[in-house]
């Protein structure tokens, strides 16, 4: 469903307001992440303060870089975080010993090191790792320069690497006891709270007996979500408990319904005003009931549910029918027992230490040498400057850059807005209350509060939570300045500063040299769409069996680069704001393939699953003939408007009218078998791509 569809009619709020509205409403997992961040951060200010840890501002904002949505992440990225720096320390106390007495050395060192940490984290296969160790090794070698002797040196390194340490232990530590969120727990209420906004939007149509004219907000921010996160949740939930592996294609399907339930309630809600007729609401009261036995099994980690015959009556409105085709989709990855669809084998592949095109595709080294010029550039100036306070430029340019030129500027916007934020509520701390304090008590208060903001920010999807994190950075900056109370304004000014130079440098860096647009990334991952879409329509195939593994495989697959098409259409769209380029790949466009290919892969997916397939097996021949040519007609108009895509030629013309005209004679008939029905809907919803 386009994204016009779900606009709400009145809705006249400035386009920024709705999107930090969105991003700032609660949803499940997030209170307890920001109740974890605020326990750990007054934690470690105790303990910094007690015992006169140094760089106290950097040990409470780790607890925000490692603190997840899950303790299994939480862990993950702890233990990566523990290993890099500890390695970093080694080999920056290893490097010291030939850079200490010459200046002048390392700048190139510090050039490499930069480089080799942006290329591993694009090409290993545990990309933070080589990022943590290559980028604080760099660091190290800048915050050691403004010490007299080595002996100094050493103690100062050794107390970085406290500082650091511990609040990331800590941090596991308590993720692991309090409040812990379970993976598989947080993904069942993300797929709960979807049901639970379709249950509300089919109560009012039943209750007042009519369809749309509606501004649920909530609804709305819940359809624009997409299925990012729960993806995610999935992934860990399968590394805590390995069982779930067996299960892994049905719970990828059935996030994608659940996505689908949300849209086709929200268009339900958001359409015209229209009275349902009597069967309507007698459908959508069976709905209703469907949701609620779905919701009570959810929880569970086996699919338990049995086969049924489709009914054949159907709602007479398209969006209840839309609803209606959801809630199948949603049940059928429910259902037990063996399927021609998934494979109840886990196959363990064995992988790479590095990306297969690691060392061919030349846009990584690019990336890296981009980045290091980048960094290199703001060392150079603050150092000629003698300006240390700007130090965070360097910083920057390493944190913010990511595959694409829109990525980069997004990220860039949210470290801004976020330490400007923090900054202004740190100078309000230093006029109106550090004054006032006179004890560690009235510090760890002020502490906790700046953390439940910061939290609460953090703890959204990746839209916005990076600028929590800056939140939290520039607050502590400004009210840890050492271990008696302080107030130094020139803090704050220096770290925007450097902040903005390293924006400013790293954004003219990818705007003119070697650009990755998001308009071309975006482009080549529609056609991949496109081109999977082609190869899931065309199974099964007459006289010959399911291929599970590879269906499995495209269904991966395209529910990777569906989640890819969403991040990058908002960074395309920054692109365009930003840069006026004619050869960006028009914003509507995108829209309008998007919301199409969303419901194609619903609709092939549903045609492979175990109750279509035995409709296939039941087709006469001729029957199945006039399908099979269909589909490879509709396969081959995929395929066309995929090269489309890709080199942004006009979108082809359809070529399958005559097999649909041939196939709708042959199963003119058939009244039982749901099958042609979907069939239907796959073929007028390609039609809609032209």
């Amino acid at each position: 469903m386009s994204s016009v569809a779900l606009e709400s009619p009145g809705n006249f709020r400035p386009a920024w307001l709705v999107w930090l509205e969105r991003e700032l409403a609660p949803f499940p997992g997030r209170k307890s992440m920001t109740i974890r961040l605020v326990v750990t951060a007054a934690i470690v200010t105790v303990i910094s303060m007690s015992l006169r840890v140094p760089e106290a501002a950097f040990s409470v904002f780790f607890c925000f870089f490692v603190t997840k949505e899950n303790r299994v992440l939480t862990l993950f990225t702890g233990v990566l975080m523990i290993v890099g720096v500890t390695i970093a320390t080694i080999i920056n106390l290893l490097l010291y010993t030939w850079t200490f007495d010459y200046p002048e050395a390392r700048i190139p060192i510090m050039a490499c090191l930069i480089f080799g940490a942006m290329f591993l984290s694009r090409t290993f296969v545990v990309g933070p790792l080589g990022f943590a160790v290559g980028f604080f090794s760099a660091l190290m070698l800048t915050i050691g320069e403004e010490a007299p002797n080595t002996e100094i040196l050493v103690r100062n390194e050794l107390w970085l690497w406290v500082a650091v340490i511990y609040p990331i232990a800590l941090t596991v530590f308590i993720n692991q006891l309090l409040l812990p969120s379970d993976p598989w727990t947080a993904l069942v209420q993300g797929l709960g709270q979807r049901l639970n906004a379709a249950e509300t939007a089919l109560r009012r149509v039943i209750k007042e007996g009519s369809a749309g004219g509606q501004t649920n907000q909530a609804l709305l921010n819940l359809a624009t979500r997409g299925g990012t996160q729960m993806f995610g949740l999935l992934h860990f939930a399968e590394m805590k408990e390995p069982s779930l592996r067996g299960r892994h294609p049905f719970l990828v399907e059935t996030i994608s319904a659940a996505s689908h339930l949300a849209n086709a309630a929200a268009a339900l809600e958001f359409r015209e005003p229209q009275p349902l007729s009597a069967d309507d609401i007698l459908q959508a009261k069976t709905l209703l009931a469907e949701i609620q036995r779905l919701r009570l099994l959810l929880p569970e980690k086996q699919r338990i549910l049995f086969s049924r015959k489709v009914p054949a009556q159907r709602p007479a409105l398209p969006q209840l029918r839309e609803v209606a085709f959801a809630i199948e989709s949603f049940r059928d990855t429910m259902i037990g027992g063996h399927s021609d669809y998934s494979s109840t084998k886990l196959w363990k592949e064995k992988k790479p230490l590095f990306s297969p095109d690691a060392f061919s595709n030349p846009a990584h080294a690019r990336f890296a040498l981009k980045v290091s010029f980048s960094a290199m550039i703001c060392y150079i100036l603050y150092s000629a400057l003698h300006w240390p306070g700007i130090s965070t430029s360097f910083v920057t340019c390493a944190f913010i850059s990511l595959g694409n030129t829109g990525a980069t500027i997004y990220k860039s916007w949210l470290r801004f807005f976020g330490c400007l934020a923090g900054g202004l509520a740190g100078y309000l701390a230093l006029f109106f209350l550090l004054p006032h304090m006179v004890s560690i008590t009235s510090l760890v208060l002020l502490t906790v509060a700046g953390s439940a903001l910061a939290g609460w920010i953090a703890g959204g999807t990746e839209r916005i939570s990076y600028a929590g994190l800056q939140f939290a950075f520039a607050f502590y900056l400004s009210i840890f300045q050492g271990f008696e109370p302080d107030v130094n304004l020139t803090t704050i000014r220096d770290r925007l500063a450097g902040i903005l130079l390293g924006t400013f440098v790293s954004a003219i860096m990818f705007r003119y040299v070697w650009p990755e647009h998001s308009a071309d990334q975006l482009r080549a991952t529609l056609a991949r769409v496109l081109r999977t879409l082609s190869q899931l329509v065309c199974l099964p195939q007459a006289g010959s069996d399911m291929e599970t593994q590879k269906t499995k495989s495209l269904h991966e697959t395209l529910s990777r680069d569906m989640d890819s098409v969403m991040v990058l259409s908002e960074q395309a769209t920054i692109e365009n704001i930003m840069f006026d380029n004619p050869k960006n790949f028009a914003t509507c466009l995108a829209e309008r393939i998007t919301s199409h290919v969303q419901s194609l892969g619903l609709m092939a997916t549903a045609l492979l699953r175990r109750t279509k397939i035995e409709e296939w097996q039941i087709l006469d021949q001729s029957a199945k003939a006039s399908e099979f040519e269909l589909r490879m007609a509709v396969a081959d108009y995929l395929r066309r408007m995929a090269a489309s895509v890709e080199t942004g030629q006009p979108s082809p013309s359809d070529s399958f009218e005559p097999a649909f005209s041939k196939w709708k004679l042959m199963v003119a008939g058939i009244v039982e078998n749901d099958r042609p029905r979907l069939v239907r809907r796959l073929a007028d919803q390609v039609r809609g791509l032209a």
